[in-house]
């Protein structure tokens, strides 16, 4: 890291290496050992080398535990951290490891925090949720009958272009007060929700959504995510919301797939 870093003057750091979440649950040790150790030594190189700042993209998942019933009714970076997954834990873990080292050694250490990631991809992102998306997508373009397994509650939803877009604004954007920031979307989907989006782009599509045992320990419930702090202090708007979202997904995914 450190020649690849000298070799092409890097100035700045994004830190997207990790495991995801049900991957994470299936592989603990090595989830954690990639995540964490994965985080020291991007932390380490930023040290040695002189970085000024590092930016870390976590998830909205790390303090899923002090929600639902009595808890907040509205989501913003101060509410305190409780993963209730390994995965989580690790993101946890990662955030006090980077503000640490940023604090002793006098570089930026910048948090994005996502909510539910989606998009496409050449073999799907790991994780559930976005399997069964790109499952959904792909049928809807393929004119298929699908039934596929969707057993998440109402969540929100953001696209990959919208989250490399808060990221990028995140790494180059020179001044701002805070150093923790929620990228995401604003608007809560169900998987119904996410149907009845594609078959406006798609009206032959024929998806049956089915229960299932959820892979993480989450809420059922969620709110989303207060992203005023993003807005005004990286100019971070999203660009696309569902419909936009999953319009763009399938041009795409016809590209990387030839359907």
């Amino acid at each position: 890291m450190i020649t690849a870093i000298r070799d092409h003057g890097i100035g700045r750091i994004i830190h997207f290496a990790a495991f995801l979440g049900e991957e994470v649950q299936r592989r603990p040790y090595s989830g954690v050992r990639l995540n964490l150790m994965g985080t020291v030594n991007v932390l380490e190189a930023a040290r040695l080398e002189e970085i000024p700042r590092v930016v870390f993209p976590s998830s909205s998942t790390v303090y899923l535990g002090s929600l639902g019933e009595g808890g907040p009714k509205k989501i913003d970076e101060t509410i305190p951290l409780s993963p209730l997954s390994v995965y989580a834990a690790t993101k946890a873990g990662s955030e006090f490891l980077g503000r640490t080292y940023a604090q002793r050694f006098g570089f930026e250490f910048i948090v994005v925090r996502f909510a539910a990631l989606y998009g496409p991809s050449p073999a799907g992102l790991k994780a559930t949720r976005e399997q069964a998306i790109q499952a959904m997508v792909r049928s809807a373009i393929k004119g298929e009958a699908a039934s596929i397994k969707w057993p998440y509650g109402p969540s929100e939803l953001l696209y990959g272009k919208d989250a490399a877009k808060g990221t990028v604004l995140a790494c180059l954007k020179d001044k701002f007060k805070d150093n923790i920031f929620h990228i995401g979307s604003g608007e809560m989907a169900t998987g119904e929700q996410i149907v009845a989006a594609l078959t406006k782009h798609f009206p032959k599509a024929k998806i049956t959504l089915l229960k299932g045992e959820r892979p993480m320990p989450y809420p059922e419930e969620r709110i989303p995510n207060d992203q005023s702090r993003a807005r005004e202090q990286l100019g971070y708007q999203p660009d696309y919301l569902l419909e936009k979202a999953l319009g763009d997904y399938a041009e795409t995914l016809r590209k990387i797939e030839s359907i």
